[in-house]
């Protein structure tokens, strides 16, 4: 399910649903690391917990430059906690991706239409 897609179904705006995800990722994440294994064996990652789990949400959604990218997928690599947490995020998404109804997907030629109309404006 795209971002997109969830703004659709809550009926609001895209930075709107953007903002609710990022910020219902980044409560999860913490939620999850609760405790000292947080700070665990993280003295060779690149970046702080905090400022990796900060870029996940855009990370997810493929709209990092590839200087954060790399950053975030070397964070993941070297942290012990932020890559189940991360795991587990992606798992969540592909879940909700799964329950979609079929009933509501846009046949093609509408979703081109509509795309075309759009790029007019």
């Amino acid at each position: 399910m795209t971002v997109a897609g969830i703004a659709d179904i809550q009926s609001i705006g895209l930075p709107a649903a953007k903002q609710r995800l990022r910020r219902g990722r980044m409560t999860l994440v913490s939620a999850l690391a609760q405790g000292p294994e947080r700070r665990a064996g993280t003295h060779r990652v690149p970046l702080r917990c905090w400022d990796a789990r900060s870029r996940v949400s855009d990370y997810l959604d493929g709209e990092l430059p590839v200087s954060d990218r790399v950053l975030v997928e070397r964070h993941l690599e070297a942290c012990p906690t932020c890559l189940p947490l991360y795991a587990g995020l992606v798992g969540a998404r592909d879940a909700l991706g799964a329950l979609r109804d079929a009933d509501t997907v846009i046949p093609s030629p509408l979703a081109d239409r509509i795309s075309e109309l759009l790029a007019r404006t």
